[in-house]
């Protein structure tokens, strides 16, 4: 994602299975307040190969394009059913881990914007929003928990 040179850019983070809604409709917002570029990212690690045991090749394969197209495709859709036909959002799918791809949007963006997680049944694994705040290299907002759905 590159920072447009005369203007900001807000980039959202886009949860694959919940499409955040909330943190797109707020970055939306933002954006139109700022006159801001919107920009949805959402992180998209590629299939891992079928393993095989003896001489024989796996039964199931797997096509890493076709993954990435599926999961731009949903980013497409996520942002239209939240935002509309018409939102101007330009969408990025990146692979890596949602944390590295979210670091590195945080380089270029001038505002990240993301759901509170919407699971904290492990308090042993650290928490995404919790990591990006002390990593990120531009402000973060972090949608509460009550306003998400």
């Amino acid at each position: 994602m590159a920072r447009m040179e005369d203007g900001v850019t807000i980039a959202v983070a886009v949860s694959p299975s919940s499409g955040s809604p909330s943190a797109l409709r707020w970055g939306a917002e933002e954006a139109a307040r700022r006159n801001a570029r919107l920009v949805a990212i959402s992180a998209w690690r590629s299939p891992r190969a079928p393993i095989s045991t003896g001489a024989r090749p796996p039964a199931v394969s797997f096509d890493a394009q076709a993954s990435l197209e599926e999961a731009k495709a949903r980013l497409d859709e996520q942002v239209r059913a939240t935002l509309g036909e018409d939102s101007g959002v330009h969408t990025e799918v990146v692979g890596g881990s949602t944390f590295r791809v979210l670091l590195q949007a945080s380089e270029t963006a001038d505002l990240l914007v993301l759901d509170a997680p919407g699971r904290v049944e492990f308090p042993e694994a650290p928490l995404l929003a919790h990591r990006l705040i002390y990593a990120a290299e531009c402000p973060i907002v972090i949608m509460p928990p009550a306003t998400i759905g």
